[in-house]
Formats: C-alpha cells, structure tokens, sequence
C-alpha cells in the first residue's frame, strides 16, 4: 500500500461490481474525488471530472471483449489548464484465474503529448511552405516536357524528364508530411463511400509499373473475389495506404524479384489486402517498430534506400481509423508478407464500431 500511495501515476481498481476498491492519491487529483469518499460506492455515482469518469465505466465494457483498453483523453484541470491523460485499464484475475475486476492506471502525457502535437505543426507549416515552389517547378517542367516553351534537344528532354520525377517524389514526401496532422484529427477517416473491388484495383499499380520495369521486378496482382464486391471506406486514404506498401514492397525488392499483390478471402468471410515480396525482409525485432513515426532500420541493406519513414507509419493510421490493423511476417532474407482486412460492405457495422476504438488507441 505505501508503494501504491506513492506512485507517481494514478491507480483506480474497481471490483466486478463496477465499485471502487483502491485509489492513490495521484489519481485522487486526477480524478477530482477523495478515496474515502469513492471507497465502496459505484464508479458511476461519483461525482469527478466527467471526461476520465467516463472512460473508467467504458472501458470496464470494453473488456468484455478480452483485450486491454488504452486511450489519450483530454481533460479540463482548475490547476493546470488542460492535461492529457493517458488511460490503461486491464483485466485482473484472483487464484482462480476468475475475473476480479479492472485496474486503471491514469498517466499524465501531457508534455509528450504537446510536443508531439509542435512537431506535427511544425512539419504541416513547412510542407505546406515547400508545396509552393513546388507547383512551379512542376508547372514548368511540364510546359518545357511538352514543348510549350520551344524545341529541346535530347539531352534537354532527359533532365527535364528527371526533374518532373523528381519533383513527384518530392510532392508524395511532403504529402506525407501533412497528412501526419491528419491523422490526430477526429474526423481522419470518416469521408467513406460504398465503391467495388474492380474501381478499388483500377490503375492501384501504374505508379511502380515503370520502376518495376527498369529493375526487372515482377509486380503481380491477383484477385480471389468478384470484381463486384463492394468495400465501404475512404477511397483516397485506403488508395494510399495500399499503394504505401507496395511502394515499399517495390523499394526493398532486389533486381529481378517479385512483388506480389492480393485480395483474398478472409477464413471470416471478409477481404484481406496483401502484398508479398521477395526483398530483403525484416528483423522479427523490428516488427512493431517499422510502424513508428520516421523509425528506420539502420542496417547497412536498408539505409540506402532513403524515404522519411513515414510511409508504414500513415498507412497504419489509416488502417487503424479504419477499424482494422496491419499484419506482417518476415524474417532476413526472406521478403516480408503484409495484409490487412479491407472493410467489406458485410462488416461495415462491426468496421465502423471499431473505429473509434481503433483513432483513440
């Protein structure tokens, strides 16, 4: 009890009953109530602050479902202005592995929190500062491409050839950039549509078409599915996230391998997206961490390769906003295998009930 009282974040256990049994006075001030006060009486008869009372009696719901809950929430303090306030509740067990209850642990993130949220504008500010010059140099570039401008020689036309796919590289990296604020928006994720899997696949692969070309890598796609089902998404954010990991795949593929794309048919009844390579794959250890925000693997067959490490990192928010997460298997020298599940029609309830879930984690 003297390590509990003294611990720097906040503790709550609430019994089967959903009564509260513990608290420490760290989360006493997070809470707004005193322990002797709440001692014995139901999480929701206290009268605390509203936004983390709310999260203690959901979250005790939510693991009915057999998982640990974790989630950031943002919360007016009369001391301290706004803090956020990340929650972890998890399921505890007696001696008989019987369910006992929950225990929350309430830990104040808030100067991670907003520096992450400086950083994010920071980076908005300048890709939104370098899309400007940008336009221009893509404006141009294509006039003189196409002769608006007068005649160019052949050594003309090859720079101004390479200064259009430069630019386009350039114009992809800073999208990247700005769709990091998007991704913390509340409404990341919602513009969905009903279209089918044939205009999903349409043109998905003729960016890498030519880059597959040049390095003689196989790019395939098959479809185990009708042409006619129907997904219920954002069609631009799960464009790109598909197209994120078969840019990736092409990338890290050596000369003359394969890069394999896929819809197929989930044991559940549902779609899965998979792309398959033959690349130079991934550390086991670096699994979760691939997925972080401009994480790369400092190995010497990876570095380079360049990019920002942020491709993974988006394409996991969108899959995430979506209700869905990303899967991989790979081992060194042995490609990598990612998939995700698509939001079927058949499952959009579930899908869209999840998602929530899925921003708030």
């Amino acid at each position: 009890m003297t390590l509990i009282s003294n611990f720097m974040d906040g503790i709550v256990f609430i019994d089967c009953d959903g009564n509260v049994m513990l608290m420490n006075p760290a989360a006493e001030d997070l809470l707004g109530v005193k322990a002797f006060v709440a001692s014995g009486y139901p999480v929701s008869a206290l009268q605390g602050r509203a936004e983390l009372m709310t999260v203690l009696i959901a979250d005790r719901q939510r693991l009915v479902e057999g998982r640990d809950v974790t989630q950031t929430v943002e919360v007016l303090h009369s001391e301290h202005d706004l803090l956020y306030i990340k929650c972890l509740t998890s399921r505890v067990t007696d001696y008989n592995g019987q369910s006992a209850g929950s225990l929350t642990v309430l830990k104040d993130v808030t100067a991670d929190f907003k520096t992450d949220q400086l950083k994010n504008q920071y980076l908005s500010i300048v890709a939104h500062e370098l899309r400007t010059p940008l336009t221009g140099i893509k404006t141009y570039s294509t006039l003189m491409a196409k002769g608006s401008l007068g005649p160019l020689s052949e050594k003309q036309a090859f720079v101004i050839d390479s200064i259009r796919e430069q630019s386009v590289r350039l114009e992809q990296q800073i999208d990247k950039l700005i769709n990091l604020g998007h991704l913390d928006s509340d409404d990341f994720g919602q513009d969905r549509e009903e279209f089918s899997i044939a205009e999903f696949m349409a043109g998905l692969l003729a960016p890498f078409e030519q880059p597959a070309r040049d390095r003689q890598i196989a790019l395939t796609c098959q479809c185990e599915c009708a042409g006619t089902e129907i997904l219920c998404a954002d069609r631009a954010d799960l464009r790109r996230t598909c197209q994120a990991l078969i840019e990736n795949a092409v990338k890290f593929t050596s000369d003359g391998g394969v890069v394999d794309v896929r819809i197929l048919r989930a044991r559940n009844g549902g779609l899965r997206f998979a792309v398959k390579d033959s690349g130079i794959g991934i550390d086991p250890r670096y699994h979760r961490r691939i997925f972080e925000k401009f994480f790369q693997v400092e190995d010497p067959l990876t570095r380079h390769h360049g990019g920002a490490g942020l491709g993974l990192f988006v394409a996991k928010g969108i899959v995430e906003a979506h209700g869905s997460r990303i899967e991989v298997s790979s081992r060194l020298g042995q490609g990598a295998d990612f998939s995700f599940a698509l939001p079927h029609q058949s499952t959009v309830k579930s899908v869209a009930s999840g998602k929530t879930e899925g921003m708030k984690r």
